[in-house]
């Protein structure tokens, strides 16, 4: 009778672990955050290390043009949190009431990419390495962020009417990249935390912030998400130590 005693108490002990460990996961709640394209190798690190501050939130994340990020906001895509490279597009949803909560948690700079092994005199000014290049990519600039810094640059030069047939339009920051790393265009206008990421790829010139507008990025909480506590926590996650030093070690500059 001992022994079956013994043996019912082990039974119950694993029962009740097992359904410990189904509770657990069943209080596992997943959200999904669209982020910047620019933000690809920083949230690859950002997510284990959120996870296990937060055991019970999984991340799910999805990459593009803010632009884009926002055209899907505002059809209702099943989005819960967005982290955007653009001030414009914050501001948009936020005006109509698609978005709350917005905060700025990184900054960063624009640069002009050419290809590893391109050689070009030194000292060449902007112009002069733009007037060099036969193909220039840039993101394009009615949905990425970079791409209309990028005009605001040549506009405020006065290159843009002369540049602009040279002008390759990508989908978002990361494919300008792919396009210079291939030698599909001979110079791009990118975030200096993509440009250093490249071993392909070359910065020639730093754009100089007062030819742009400021560049940062935003987080926002989507109004019409069923999972704002869980979203919040991760959206405020951005803003501290550990995922600003994430940031740093990947170029971004601290929110201003």
């Amino acid at each position: 009778m001992k022994k079956i005693a013994i043996l019912i108490s082990c039974l119950l002990v694993l029962l009740v672990g097992a359904c410990a460990n189904t509770s657990e996961k069943a209080k596992t709640t997943t959200i999904h955050i669209s982020a910047a394209a620019s933000l690809k190798d920083t949230m690859d690190d950002v997510k284990p290390l959120f996870e296990k501050a937060y055991p019970s939130i999984k991340l799910s994340f999805d990459f593009g043009g803010s632009g884009q990020i926002r055209e899907r906001v505002e059809s209702g895509a099943p989005i819960d949190g967005v982290l955007l490279a653009s001030k414009k597009d914050a501001d948009t949803l936020s005006n109509q009431k698609l978005a709350e909560n917005t905060k700025e948690f990184a900054g960063n700079d624009l640069v002009l990419i050419e290809p590893k092994n391109v050689e070009q005199k030194e000292g060449l000014s902007l112009e002069q390495l733009l007037d060099n290049a036969d193909k220039i990519a840039i993101g394009d600039p009615e949905s990425v962020p970079a791409g209309a810094y990028a005009k605001q640059t040549l506009e405020n030069l006065n290159l843009y009417n002369t540049e602009k047939a040279k002008l390759v339009l990508a989908t978002d920051v990361r494919q300008v990249l792919s396009y210079v790393e291939a030698g599909n265009a001979d110079a791009g206008f990118v975030y200096q935390t993509d440009a250093i990421l490249s071993k392909k790829v070359q910065v020639k010139a730093k754009i100089d912030a007062k030819l742009h507008d400021p560049i940062a990025y935003y987080s926002a909480q989507v109004t019409d998400s069923e999972k704002k506590e869980p979203t919040t926590t991760f959206l405020d996650f951005m803003n501290k130590s550990e995922a600003q030093k994430i940031l740093e070690k990947y170029g971004f500059k601290a929110a201003d």
